[in-house]
């Protein structure tokens, strides 16, 4: 009999899910006060990032570390997203509450200002967790890149709208749902997100590589 070995692709992907289990958990703790939504998602990203691109990784502290380095610059484009998206529901909630062409109207900006807001919102959380932005920078960068890569943007929204459309179909399914989601859904959902975004930060790193070497250049012949 084969001697068994810690390091084969069995023990290897239960140990990757629980740490998504620990990681889901601990991103939940850091949720609750809302207004560290941001910086909590922020640090998830850094970390899902890491197992995406096979590198070497703790789970919690590099999650905790991240999440202090962060705090600033993800809670303050947390509190403009979480501004931006209040003017969102306010206007969606005024067109539902008037009729006619007024009410339409409501409807069809907050639908559009709440689709911008989760391009936004979610492309500008997974920048913050590899790089150092301001957070108008952030956000502002985030609504390029949502644009640019729409595979990111479509599965940020796939992942986001989901459990309120089954909730609000299916009542039941959610809730038989709820349970598995709250030990791990948010974490998986991290990962599928930052692995569909390692193409986009290569090529992020490449044009900011080119550019380092042309202001080299430049320098070189002054």
């Amino acid at each position: 009999m084969s001697r068994l070995q810690i390091d084969n692709p069995f023990f290897t992907r239960m140990g990757k899910l629980g740490d998504l289990v620990l990681l889901n958990l601990v991103w939940l703790a850091c949720c609750l006060p809302v207004v560290t939504i941001g910086a909590a998602t922020a640090a998830l990203f850094r970390v899902t990032r890491k197992m995406a691109a096979d590198e070497d990784y703790r789970a919690v502290p590099d999650f905790l570390r991240a999440f202090r380095e962060g705090w600033k610059t993800a809670t303050a484009a947390w509190l403009i997203l979480l501004l931006t998206g209040a003017v969102s529901l306010a206007d969606l909630l005024i067109g539902a509450q008037t009729a006619g062409t007024p009410g339409g109207a409501f409807l069809a900006i907050g639908a559009a200002l709440c689709v911008l807001w989760l391009a936004a919102a979610g492309m500008s959380l997974l920048l913050l967790a590899r790089y150092r932005y301001t957070a108008r920078q952030a956000i502002a960068d985030g609504l390029l890149l949502s644009a640019a890569n729409p595979q990111v943007t479509l599965a940020v929204f796939a992942l986001a709208a989901w459990m309120p459309l089954l909730f609000w179909k299916n009542p039941e399914a959610f809730f038989y749902i709820l349970p598995p989601w709250l030990l791990i859904g948010g974490a998986l959902s991290a990962l599928c997100l930052t692995a569909l975004m390692l193409p986009v930060y290569a090529k992020i790193e490449a044009h900011r590589e080119k550019e380092d070497h042309g202001d080299i250049e430049a320098e070189a012949r002054l």
